[in-house]
């Protein structure tokens, strides 16, 4: 879940309700609007491990979207969107135990892609959506991976990199294509039969200007800078994980509205060895 507020300025004869080019009315210089946006996701995935460094990973997320500008509710939405399919590969990985006092590292690279099954033209109080709150994209994305891992004995640390190249919409219109790097340090305590491993570190997202037919929108793109906190628990096969993002730097389009904070929770299975 991502929760997001800002006031965002009219920038001239229009206010900027729809961050992509639309308005929903006039206003004059200066006037401000105060935005909220919510994005939830309930994602579906699994992994196949088809050998020890081979995986493949694919999901499908079902979405709950929500804006609203001056307390007036513009969007709210609940609807499939596109899932994923991600092919990862370990092109190395040291073989030494987390109990003993040799470094043990891992990298891993994927590919994927994003397939546009999600809608991309809801209209909710007669007008279109903007792309940012639509369920799906309307294109074919490619996506790839890059995860470097360290541990020795009971600490550890993660880097994580993907990015996805957004393709153009029939329309002419295409988003900013996007990466996003999270770097963390993490402990792994024994208790019992638990293993909990607390995390804490950084996570950077950005964007490039969204493009219709070619030209730039340079009121959209930017970086968003966020503290890192999190927690894994594991019993046995089961495994549950929290995390929470605070959004430290906004350094946005004008357009585009602050955010806040990001939550992510989940409940992981392994049906292999433990």
């Amino acid at each position: 879940m991502r929760y997001l507020r800002g006031d965002l300025m009219a920038v001239g004869p229009e206010l900027l309700v729809l961050k992509h080019g639309g308005a929903h009315g006039d206003a004059p210089q200066g006037t401000q609007a105060s935005y909220i946006e919510t994005y939830s996701v309930l994602e579906a995935r699994g992994e196949v491990w088809f050998t020890d460094r081979a995986s493949a990973t694919a999901s499908i997320p079902v979405l709950s979207n929500f804006q609203s500008v001056d307390g007036v509710a513009h969007a709210d939405l609940q609807a499939v969107g596109d899932p994923m399919l991600l092919v990862r590969y370990a092109v190395f990985g040291s073989t030494s135990g987390l109990d003993t006092v040799r470094w043990r590292h891992r990298v891993t690279v994927g590919l994927g892609v994003k397939m546009p099954l999600g809608r991309s033209d809801v209209v909710q109080h007669g007008e279109e959506l903007d792309h940012d709150l639509q369920p799906g994209s309307g294109t074919w994305d490619p996506l790839m991976s890059l995860e470097y891992m360290v541990r020795r004995r009971n600490w550890g640390a993660g880097l994580g990199a993907t990015a996805r190249y957004n393709g153009e919409r029939t329309d002419g219109y295409r988003m900013g294509h996007s990466g996003s790097l999270t770097a963390e340090v993490f402990r792994i305590i024994p208790l019992g039969s638990f293993k909990v491993l607390p995390s804490a570190g950084s996570y950077w997202e950005g964007a490039l200007h969204d493009r219709e037919h070619g030209v730039a929108d340079a009121t959209t793109g930017g970086l968003v800078v966020f503290s890192h906190v999190g927690c894994r628990l594991w019993w046995h096969n089961l495994g549950m994980a929290l995390t929470w993002q605070h959004a430290l730097r906004n350094d946005l389009g004008a357009s585009m509205v602050p955010n806040r904070n990001r939550y992510t929770a989940g409940v992981i299975y392994n049906f292999g060895q433990e």
